[in-house]
């Protein structure tokens, strides 16, 4: 049974939060679960209250919102784990959790893409180096460098500052 001191700072009933935590198409589904994996490391009275179907279905919503509170973070990497675990049994099972990733890429996103890994490489930068300096995460720029990424300008911008280099956009005719 679900113990109150999770929600010790909250004015919210036990059998509120449980019914949120039985519904992710409520509007507080995913701060619910975040603060629930947050406070929380016992795997089975999680997995009473959170199925771990939906739990392995929303991780990373679930992780985006727990790891904007610095207390969280080593919870984080614990869930993370215990979400790898889940989802590789759901797997056996050939459960798939995503949405079909087989897009069609743009053509511009690919040679750009291309040409941020070449400069990369070429300056002898790890992806994860390259998420250091210039704020941006490493799966961001792995989806960049894939082509699978429509990026902003701004973000080019930050890419090329740490290259030490300028982007230039020419206009030609076709």
């Amino acid at each position: 049974m679900m113990q109150t001191n999770w929600l010790w700072d909250r004015k919210i009933s036990v059998a509120e939060a449980r019914k949120i935590l039985k519904d992710p198409g409520n509007r507080r589904f995913i701060p619910m679960a975040a603060l629930f994996l947050a406070r929380k490391n016992n795997i089975q009275e999680v997995f009473k209250e959170l199925d771990p179907f939906i739990f392995c279905k929303h991780w990373a919503e679930i992780k985006k919102v727990m790891k904007q509170d610095k207390w969280a973070k080593p919870r984080v990497i614990f869930w993370q784990t215990i979400y790898e675990g889940t989802r590789d049994r759901y797997r056996k099972k050939g459960v798939k959790f995503r949405k079909d990733t087989s897009v069609v890429r743009d053509a511009a996103c690919e040679i750009i893409g291309k040409e941020i890994r070449r400069i990369r490489k070429e300056k002898g930068l790890s992806q994860k180096e390259l998420s250091q300096k210039t704020g941006i995460s490493q799966q961001l720029i792995s989806r960049i460098e894939k082509g699978r990424e429509n990026i902003s300008l701004i973000t080019l911008k930050r890419i090329s500052k740490a290259f030490a280099k300028k982007v230039e956009i020419n206009f030609i005719d076709a």
